[in-house]
């Protein structure tokens, strides 16, 4: 029957049975309690199996754990073990040898009783037993090293006690050595160590063979860490080296391999002590004769000099093998002063000037000494000697007169003998060199030879007929100006190109124009700077007169705003080629400019240095480039006159002058104007011509910038924007910038500060 139910009483069917709220209640505690013990005792069970789990796992990783451990330590002792046992065994031989070596010394001496030959055999073969395991057993040891690599670097022994120290291995050494454990103390581990006189005798025989090796790699070692502060220390250096070599091969010093090792070491210390305390004494002598040369050369007195002459003959020479002699002894008072005054006579001042150096001579006199007792001049004591002198003197000027292309003029000579001892010297190079150089070229004004040679060694070449262009090159490279040096580079002849275009400055721009465009690059820039300006303006070219010269001078300012893209503009894109197509889209977008403005009955197309007046507005049914044109071209700009659209004289402000300006939708210049600037910058023009209004703004005004009022038109204007030009400020400017007057000094330092936008940051000055 169901649950819960009872038979109705007739029908056969079920009713549902009747039950007390209380009692439901009550049903519903106990159900409850019987699913909560059950989950506790399903939770208490889980617990436990977890527990289970993690005891099991624990022992599992703890077992694992010990199972490396044990693993590492037996890998980490493996090799020392093996070592140990073969020590061991041959400890054990030795010992079996000895003791075999003693039994027949004891059956010798119980046989010398019975007969003395016998004993004299058998005390024989004893030691030569001995002798024989001494001598398999040092081979065996030999071969084992050599086989390890032990010799293949002798000079690793400071290597392995760095090594050492960096893990603290020393520390533990010293510990061990107060515990009076004496393995662990062991000054480099037992991995080399050689017992046996004749394995010792194996191993120094070895490094004598490698001497060389050996003694290369200390002096490398002491070089590349500098070990040598004093050259009387270097003989130590060698000595401790030989040290670490017996005790890496655990070798004692007083056995007869030991002493042979340690003489090897003191002898080359020996040696090389010797070189480089005479190394250091002659270092010490030039730095002193230098001295006393430059004290006689500003005091040309006879004392000075004769310090000069005791400090030679006290001295040392280097000979033609690189060995240093000394002079003690060996070279007297006239050697010395003939040595001396030969190397002055073909030094400057005196080079070029034997009267000079004659004059010089005839005050000088000789030592007093046995035989000398009073002072004589030495013209009149060796008039041989002086002769000597003259004829290096002549000798060392015609050689001059050859390399200088037998140069007529003393003056001339001697400054371009000063330019190639300097340049032997090294005075030319690093950063300051090429200064340097053009700091020559102006000091020799009147020298042409020497302004020759100085340009020569900056990559310019000097002929009878470009001197005028040199000047301008050098002048380029004084102010670093490149824009400068490659606007002389149009129209010259391919001669006339080559004997400037490796100019050291520029070096690196011509190298890539030349990479991209060829040798004949200035050719090439101004066919595609022709197409450009023909594309736009072909009929300019077929007619002669102002038309004509005013498309040519487009072409010219194509091709300078050519190369001031190329080096400036794009000068961070490494490759020609890319730097090439980057230059020629700049041009050409800005030559498919067709913004076009009209003011009266012009109308203007383009912009920039294609800014033109159409041919039918132009009244000469041809295209006229703004830039270029000798007419009158206000393009919208003011009138500065008295009865021009704004009177700068009738007593107003400035800012009411330029409010009048704008409110009559005015400029103050033109776009021509400000292109006329542009391409001065371009040109790299030291002076630039500012705009006639600016210039009556800045007379009448004078808190009016016309630099600055430039700079920001330029910034204004997305072309010139690209291109990044601007005028920079002059001293003057530093000056205004700087709030009044500055000395001179001052208004460098402030110029050396850095420009952000063409103008000067103030408190970025130095």
């Amino acid at each position: 029957m169901a649950k819960g139910f009872k038979k109705q009483l007739q029908g056969g069917g079920y009713q549902n049975l009747t039950i007390s709220g209380a009692a439901e209640l009550q049903n519903m505690r106990l159900q409850s309690d019987i699913e909560i013990n059950a989950l506790k005792e399903q939770r208490a069970r889980q617990k436990q199996l977890d527990e289970s789990n993690l005891t099991d796992l624990r022992r599992s990783f703890k077992n694992e754990k010990g199972n490396r451990d044990s693993i590492q330590k037996l890998e980490v002792n493996r090799q020392k073990l093996e070592y140990e046992n073969q020590q061991l065994m041959a400890k054990r031989d030795i010992e079996n040898k000895r003791a075999l070596a003693k039994q027949k010394a004891a059956e010798s001496n119980m046989w010398a009783k019975l007969s003395p030959t016998l004993a004299k055999n058998l005390g024989n073969l004893a030691t030569g037993l001995v002798k024989f395991n001494d001598i398999q057993s040092g081979m065996e040891q030999y071969r084992e090293l050599d086989a390890a690599g032990a010799f293949d670097s002798l000079g690793s022994a400071m290597f392995e006690m760095n090594e050492q120290a960096k893990k603290g291995l020393q520390e533990k050494r010293n510990q061990a050595m107060l515990n009076n454990d004496i393995e662990q103390a062991d000054y480099l581990g037992d991995t080399y160590r050689v017992n046996g006189y004749y394995g010792q005798k194996l191993v120094a025989d070895r490094i004598k063979n490698q001497s060389e090796q050996l003694f290369t790699e200390l002096r490398t070692d002491i070089s590349a860490n500098d070990l040598i502060k004093n050259p009387y220390d270097t003989a130590d250096l060698y000595e401790f080296r030989g040290q670490e070599i017996l005790k890496k091969f655990g070798i004692d010093g007083m056995t007869m391999a030991g002493l042979e090792i340690q003489k090897l070491f003191q002898q080359e210390g020996a040696k090389q002590q010797a070189t480089a305390v005479l190394g250091s004494k002659y270092a010490i002598y030039e730095e002193k004769l230098n001295t006393d040369k430059e004290v006689f050369s500003s005091t040309p007195t006879q004392d000075n000099f004769d310090q000069i002459v005791t400090t030679y003959m006290t001295g040392y020479t280097r000979n033609k093998s690189g060995a240093i002699v000394s002079h003690y002894g060996m070279v007297n008072a006239m050697e010395a002063t003939e040595t001396i005054l030969s190397e002055m006579a073909i030094s400057k001042p005196y080079a070029a000037d034997w009267p000079k150096m004659k004059e010089l001579i005839s005050k000088l006199q000789s030592p007093e000494g046995p035989g000398n007792p009073t002072r004589q001049y030495w013209t009149a004591k060796n008039p041989a000697m002086v002769q000597r002198i003259k004829e290096r003197w002549t000798e060392n000027f015609k050689r001059l007169k050859q390399v200088n292309e037998a140069l007529n003029e003393s003056e001339d000579t001697g400054k371009v003998f000063e330019i190639d001892e300097q340049n032997r010297e090294g005075a030319f190079e690093g950063n300051e060199g090429t200064a340097k150089l053009v700091a020559a070229y102006y000091n020799n004004q009147g020298n042409p030879n020497a302004q020759a040679r100085a340009a020569k060694l900056l990559h310019v070449q000097t002929t009878d007929n470009n001197k005028a262009v040199v000047a301008q090159v050098m002048k380029a490279i004084r102010q670093n100006d490149v824009n400068e040096f490659v606007s002389l580079l149009d129209g010259l002849s391919e001669t006339q190109v080559n004997n400037i275009v490796g100019a050291t400055p520029f070096l690196e721009t011509t190298n890539a124009l030349i990479e991209s465009h060829g040798v004949d690059f200035d050719e090439d820039i101004d066919s595609f700077a022709s197409s450009v300006v023909k594309d736009l303006a072909a009929n300019s070219f077929s007619l002669s007169g102002d038309a004509n010269d005013n498309a040519d001078r487009t072409v010219a300012a194509t091709k300078q705003l050519y190369y001031h893209l190329f080096n400036k503009r794009f000068a961070g894109i490494e490759e020609p080629e890319l730097r090439r197509k980057e230059t020629e889209k700049f041009i050409l977008d800005l030559a498919k400019d067709k913004t076009q403005d009209v003011v009266g009955d012009q109308t203007y197309i383009g912009s920039g240095i294609f800014r033109r007046i159409d041919a039918a507005s132009s009244g000469t049914n041809t295209i006229l480039f703004t830039q270029f044109y000798n007419g009158t071209l206000p393009n919208n700009a003011v009138n500065f006159s008295q009865n021009g659209d704004v009177n700068l004289n009738d007593g107003r402000t400035l800012p009411q002058i330029l409010n009048s300006v704008k409110a009559k939708n005015l400029n103050l210049i033109s776009t021509t104007d400000l292109e006329n600037v542009a391409v001065s910058i371009r040109e790299g023009q030291d002076v630039i011509t500012m705009p006639e209004n600016l210039r009556l703004l800045e007379r009448k005004f004078k808190n009016f910038n016309g630099r600055k009022y430039i700079n920001e038109q330029l910034r204004n204007n997305e072309q010139y924007k690209k291109e990044g030009i601007f005028i920079p400020p002059t001293v003057y400017d530093a000056a205004r910038a700087a709030g009044g007057p500055m000395r001179q000094v001052d208004a460098l330092k402030y110029m050396i500060g850095a420009y952000k936008d063409g103008e000067l940051v103030k408190q970025d000055a130095l």
